[in-house]
């Protein structure tokens, strides 16, 4: 009799359990609409999407938003809706509202919307770095009562001393967005080593001379807003004595030719001893 009893009772409850589970419908959430991308770039298109909506969205209120009301498409799930739509050149920092309305199973439900707009991130430009490659000259020749024109690249201000032209410093002139011209005589006697210096404010400086076995192209690093270049901090300039003729080197191409005249020079003694 127990048994029986149990059995029973077991098929009722999987009899009451079978019927729950038919008479329990589909849970449904509440309309939505959301908008991507968010935050998105003024003026850009926005993609939105609305979910359970019998019909098509109706818009009451944009905030100013759109530049075109968005033309809505059925999407392939049941109550779903998608359109894209351009928006205007907005102000980054505001957030905006808009307001729709749509009919799920007869009742009507307001949809809300809610983006902010940003600030459109553009790459900044490169930074100016001031080097050899911004001073253009006419010649790098030295000789006594010669002439050297100047063209330099820099945004800011351009200074250009020297010991062995007849001004220290230049006058330079502003030819150009960024570009800066100088003219400048040697005098008819030259110093050794003849230094030349072309500085651009905030950015650094480069120097050219004809001795810098003797020291003078020796590089410091850069401080403060410098971020490259070589700095001189006497009265720089261009190349130097050894004679008419003689052409400016910068940097360590003189130090190689000093070097390879030291060498030949060693070469030619030893020679002689052998012999």
């Amino acid at each position: 009799m127990t048994l029986r009893r149990l059995a029973a009772a077991g098929a009722a409850g999987a009899m009451g359990f079978a019927t729950l589970a038919l008479t329990a419908g589909p849970a449904y959430a509440d309309p939505s609409i959301s908008a991507s991308p968010n935050p998105f770039v003024p003026g850009s298109t926005l993609t939105l999407g609305v979910k359970d909506c019998t019909d098509k969205p109706v818009q009451v209120d944009d905030d100013g938003l759109f530049a075109t009301a968005p033309s809505w498409t059925k999407g392939a799930a049941e109550g779903a809706w998608t359109a894209a739509a351009k928006t205007n050149k907005v102000a980054p920092g505001h957030t905006y509202v808009a307001k729709f309305t749509c009919n799920f199973e007869d009742k009507k439900f307001e949809l809300t919307l809610t983006v902010n707009p940003k600030e459109d991130e553009k790459p900044e430009p490169p930074k100016f770095q001031f080097g050899y490659d911004d001073v253009k000259m006419s010649t790098t020749k030295v000789a006594p009562n010669g002439k050297t024109a100047f063209t330099v690249t820099c945004p800011t201000e351009v200074t250009i001393t020297s010991n062995g032209y007849t001004k220290n410093p230049l006058p330079v002139t502003k030819s150009g967005k960024n570009t800066w011209t100088a003219n400048g005589t040697f005098k008819s006697s030259l110093p050794d080593p003849t230094l030349a210096t072309v500085a651009c404010k905030g950015y650094g400086s480069v120097k050219y001379s004809t001795s810098p076995e003797k020291g003078e192209m020796t590089p410091k690093k850069p401080t403060g807003k410098i971020p490259t270049g070589r700095i001189d901090t006497g009265d720089g300039s261009t190349v130097a004595g050894g004679g008419p003729g003689t052409s400016l080197l910068a940097g360590g191409a003189a130090t190689a030719l000093a070097g390879a005249g030291l060498g030949a020079m060693m070469l030619r003694r030893r020679i002689g001893q052998e012999r």
